[in-house]
């Protein structure tokens, strides 16, 4: 089967075969964040949602992105590149729509980035205020975080093993106050009806399903590392299906317990009354103080690991464009020792500086201010460039004639109904960005406006481009088309 890899370039190539399966996974879940999310995410789901059914909604999200997913790995064995949905769109859609998409995934990564950083900056402040019992400063906190992830972007197999750590840390905290819930509440506790469709569908869904989308955001990012791993045709499908079903059964079974801890009847008005520490105090009640204290610790680190991940599958993005000339050629400048692309996550940590000192000189909250915003409108493209990419790969096979080599159903069905679930979502999280945002400040709740607003510029400046017929087939982002090499060991 005939796979689109990166061919060498003027500025080099990432490090190919730096990365096996088990650590595009880490990067991916790092990239989600369990620890934030279960904390920061899952009350808010119940508490503005539809309370004991957000444990079903996170299973409905999990199911689209799984019929999503069908159609996305069978692209990713085709193209091996950094840039992810940009070069799906492409591919699928043609130059322009591929422009236009290019410089909403910019924009929306870019967003992530920065806002995961604004909380990063926050709670680790916060906990380091708790442990020494002395204030520390934000801007302290923020500055070592950002050392770090400064140092670690050169190796990017030293990072995911920094990842896994933390991750493995996360999990296994949350696992264990799931299984104390059920000690406490014993399986009877684990009622059923938070899966019947009269409580899944009822009042608040919507935000509900804004919620869980958001906290799946990150899972996607499998293919921007298909360069970088030993056998992508493998590597790719293998940590997308093994990411999302983590992913979803972890948030499933956490969400269940939360509400479990109080009752199907009391979690949405003891969410409700203090969404911010109640998983905090159900972890003080069954475990103690200390065990919470660790929690504590370790929502800074999902923070840090969430944020160095969504680093680098921006700087990946950076990367492709740059090659594509959407972006200055520099950019796609890969370093020669480490094979890390050096100069667009120089850039993009620029980009960071510079929005922080904005933010910061405008008297802004780092995150009730900076990072909801940011964050906000990030997941709202994310899931933009999911329903893009959904219509993408069907276009793809339909284009280009691949369907002979594929099954109607992986290749065209699938995705489609994906798509159809994601921008049912997208229309509900637009309905819902108030309350995603937490704020009714005008300037913030128009930041949607910002990504028709990128797509625009995108599909101009990709209309701009002056390429051969030859050329619009076979070269898209520095990636050829040639007979897939055989695999590298695992």
């Amino acid at each position: 089967m005939p796979t689109r890899t990166s061919t060498s370039t003027p500025q080099g190539s990432l490090d190919a075969g730096a990365m096996g399966t088990a650590d595009i996974v880490f990067f991916v879940l790092a990239g989600v964040a369990p620890m934030g999310v279960s904390v920061a995410w899952l009350p808010l789901a119940i508490a503005l949602g539809n309370g004991p059914g957000a444990a079903g909604t996170y299973l409905i999200a999990g199911v689209i992105l799984a019929l999503f997913s069908v159609g996305y790995v069978r692209m990713s064995r085709r193209i091996a590149n950094v840039g992810g949905f940009y070069i799906f769109a492409r591919e699928g859609l043609g130059r322009r729509a591929g422009g236009a998409t290019a410089y909403v995934a910019l924009l929306a990564y870019n967003a992530a980035t920065i806002g995961i950083f604004g909380s990063f900056a926050y709670f680790s402040s916060h906990a380091f205020t708790e442990l020494l019992g002395t204030p520390v400063p934000w801007q302290l906190s923020a500055s070592v975080g950002f050392a770090i992830v400064a140092v670690l972007y050169f190796e990017v197999t030293t990072s995911a093993k920094v990842l896994g750590v933390a991750l493995v840390a996360e999990v296994l905290t949350l696992l264990g106050l799931d299984a104390a819930i059920l000690i406490e509440r014993g399986f009877k506790g684990f009622s059923l009806e938070v899966f019947e469709p009269s409580v899944v569908l009822g009042s608040g869904f919507g935000v509900s399903l804004m919620f869980a989308f958001g906290s799946f955001v990150g899972f996607e990012a499998t293919a921007l590392y298909g360069e970088e791993a030993r056998n992508p045709r493998r590597s790719v499908p293998r940590a997308t299906y093994i990411s999302l079903t983590v992913i979803t059964v972890f948030y499933l079974l956490t969400t269940w317990a939360a509400i479990s801890a109080t009752g199907v009847d009391h979690a949405q008005s003891a969410t409700k009354a203090d969404p911010e520490n109640y998983i905090f105090d159900v972890s003080t009640h069954l475990l103690g103080q200390g065990y919470t204290e660790i929690m504590g610790i370790l929502v800074m680190t999902s923070l840090f690991a969430a944020f160095l991940a969504f680093h680098f599958s921006t700087s990946r993005y950076h990367v492709a464009l740059a090659r594509d000339g959407l972006l200055p050629q520099s950019m796609a400048r890969i370093h020669p020792k480490h094979g890390s692309p050096v100069t667009a996550s120089a850039w993009q940590l620029g980009l960071l500086v510079l929005t922080t000192c904005g933010f910061t000189l405008a008297g802004q909250h780092p995150y009730l201010g900076m990072s909801i915003s940011l964050f906000g409108l990030g997941v709202l493209g994310i899931v933009l460039l999911q329903g893009i990419a959904a219509v993408s790969i069907a276009g793809f096979f339909l284009r280009r004639h691949h369907r002979q080599d594929e099954s109607i159903v992986g290749a065209l069905i699938s995705p489609g109904l994906g798509a159809l679930g994601l921008v049912g979502g997208l229309v509900l999280m637009i309905d819902n960005y108030s309350t995603l945002t937490g704020t009714s400040t005008t300037w913030v709740n128009a930041l949607p406006w910002a990504l028709p607003a990128a797509a625009a510029i995108g599909a101009v400046a990709a209309g701009r481009w002056r390429i051969t017929a030859t050329d619009e087939e076979d070269k898209v982002g520095g990636t050829t088309l040639h007979a897939a090499k055989a695999p590298m060991p695992e």
